[in-house]
């Protein structure tokens, strides 16, 4: 189809059907055609119609794509199907819509929506309860906390503040201002009323241990209250132990429980799920906060778990003692193991060749300074094959920041 270039208006005076002008079937579309530069783009308009403007007038005769629930007027924007107004003689088609501002936060809404369902679930993921919204409106200003903590430390009015905290334990206990109340109505009940009020986190001791302020009323309850009271928390986290010790707030609940009920039958059943695999257990010792719940065992545990430790350690002992975070858990080895796994662990470490590289990787010069602060080490001996081993014991930082030797 040939474009009109004129300054005149291009008009059709006496417009007759595409298909006898060419005389073929109907076979073909046309598309609007800009003969002025200046003049605004053509919108799509349904039916065989013209529209009309100063600059220019052309045929149209393409349906556009049409939707059964919108009918023939309607237009395909990527989201959903959105009606044209139908405006002729006004100079262009106005979409029937919000505004960009409006569209552009509708379609970050559907971006956030899809990621989210996209997501891939996490093997013992905590799926939030249905009526989990309607608790989490239960907060306390923090006028309203100090009024009632205030409440708690007085005799007048500590059964006043108890009934009203009673039934809203755990509700409070995921709110931030909320969790310091309920920790200190535990310190000020009795024990009667606190076996009742942690009767309340039944249930939800899977939830609390990844909450960032529920993990302090859990603390609060194993610190506080009796081992035989606590023994729930244990028994609900059985069966994901993997991932509660490597969470930030889930390792401190572990700590707490092998620092005050490590001889309960959950607790120690959970120990046993923790070190069962000999590569989990070399993971956790390299994590983060794993770490920390296997130095807790080595301290507040029974002697087959530190030996079950120090054989994980030795397997690759110079790894491990200049890995960032296994090099806590080998100098724990040698305070809290027993004397045979500790002068194992000795003999391998204080070799000199052992010693001279140790003292030169950022993690392991700890190591290698503890080894030679222990009497069993003869430090004279290791002089003569290391002069620097004398000067290592003086020395608050490594000499060198090489990390070279670190395993994640």
């Amino acid at each position: 189809m040939a474009i009109a270039e004129s300054n005149q208006p291009f008009t059709c005076s006496q417009p007759q059907p595409v298909a006898q002008a060419l005389g073929q079937p109907y076979v073909t579309m046309l598309v609007p055609v800009i003969v002025n530069a200046s003049g605004p783009l053509m919108q799509p308009q349904a039916g065989p119609m013209a529209v009309h403007n100063q600059d220019y007038a052309v045929p149209w005769t393409a349906q556009p794509p049409s939707s059964p629930q919108m009918g023939p007027m309607a237009n395909f924007n990527g989201y959903g199907y959105t009606p044209y107004t139908d405006v002729v003689g006004g100079g262009e088609l106005a979409p029937a819509m919000e505004d960009e501002e409006g569209r552009s936060q509708v379609r970050r809404r559907r971006r956030m929506q899809y990621a989210r369902a996209a997501q891939p679930k996490v093997p013992g993921m905590i799926q939030k309860s249905a009526c989990a919204d309607a608790e989490d409106g239960a907060v306390l200003s923090k006028e309203r906390c100090d009024a009632l903590r205030q409440q708690l430390q007085s005799n007048d009015g500590l059964s006043l503040a108890m009934s009203e905290i009673s039934g809203m334990v755990w509700p409070w206990s995921r709110d931030a201002n909320g969790c310091r109340v309920v920790q200190l109505a535990m310190e000020k009940a009795s024990n009667c009323t606190a076996k009742d009020l942690a009767a309340e986190l039944h249930g939800h001791v899977r939830e609390a241990a990844v909450s960032p302020h529920a993990n302090y009323v859990i603390q609060k309850v194993i610190t506080q209250l009796s081992p035989a009271t606590s023994a729930f928390i244990a028994k609900e986290l059985l069966g994901n132990a993997a991932r509660f010790v490597r969470h930030r707030f889930g390792c401190r609940i572990i700590c707490r429980l092998l620092e005050h009920c490590s001889s309960q039958e959950g607790t120690r059943r959970f120990i046993e799920e923790v070190l069962e695999d000999p590569s989990e257990a070399l993971d956790l010792c390299r994590h983060n906060f794993g770490h920390h719940v296997v130095q807790s065992i080595l301290e507040h545990g029974d002697v087959k778990y530190k030996a079950q430790i120090a054989e994980v350690l030795l397997h690759d002992v110079l790894a491990n003692a200049s890995h960032r975070s296994a090099s806590h858990v080998v100098e724990s080895a040698l305070s809290h193991c027993s004397d045979t796994d500790q002068l194992a662990l000795l003999q391998r470490l204080s070799h000199p060749s052992m010693v001279a590289e140790l003292a030169q990787v950022r993690y392991g010069f700890y190591v290698a300074r503890t080894v030679l602060q222990r009497p069993e080490v003869d430090v004279e001996r290791l002089a003569q094959s290391i002069p620097e081993a004398i000067a290592l014991l003086s020395c608050s930082e490594p000499a060198s920041n090489s990390s070279s030797a670190e395993q994640e």
